[in-house]
């Protein structure tokens, strides 16, 4: 009975580990330790900024802070222009949270997190750039083929700078 159920398993786990491993597969995943990264910067949103638009921000919620990291192979893109396979640029949505008097705001919850990471055969259609995101600490992607292609189509515009916006200052 227990070599049937290895068995079994094993019938099970081959095909989802060729699935997993085919180069084929798009999915990007979840950018583990990212804060530990390059903070490039950070950028401030308003409470009806559409980055709401999944869920209104709604009090304690004042607005939004969103920070950007890059890896290593992002950094070195960000300094020369060229993008190798690997870099890796993310960025995490935070709620804010303002005092009564509006003097004062501090991080609330994470709203989400960005990614775009540079693959050249995997994501040929895309300037070579796969795209993803994670809602609150889900490490699920959430984006479809069409929320895909609506970020590649957002970047298109900086595509003499590798379809990467952010402009790295040493600080």
């Amino acid at each position: 009975m227990r070599k049937i159920c290895l068995l079994l398993l094993a019938l099970c786990w081959i095909p989802s580990f060729f699935a997993f491993a085919d180069s084929t597969d798009s999915r990007v995943p979840f950018p583990e330790g990212y804060r530990k990264w390059t903070f490039l910067h950070a950028t401030v949103f308003g409470p009806k900024n559409g980055l709401f638009s999944k869920r209104p921000c709604e009090k304690p919620c004042t607005g939004g802070i969103m920070y950007f990291y890059a890896n290593e192979k992002a950094m070195e893109g960000l300094r020369t222009g060229t993008f190798a396979d690997g870099a890796i640029i993310a960025d995490e949505l935070l709620e804010t949270h303002g005092s009564a008097d509006g003097n004062v705001a501090a991080e609330g919850p994470r709203r989400g997190v960005g990614v775009m990471v540079k693959d050249r055969k995997r994501y040929e259609t895309t300037g070579g750039w796969g795209f993803a995101s994670f809602d609150g600490d889900s490490k699920i992607d959430t984006l479809n083929a069409e929320g895909k292609n609506t970020c590649f189509q957002c970047h298109v515009p900086q595509k003499d700078h590798d379809y990467v916006f952010t402009v790295y200052r040493e600080r």
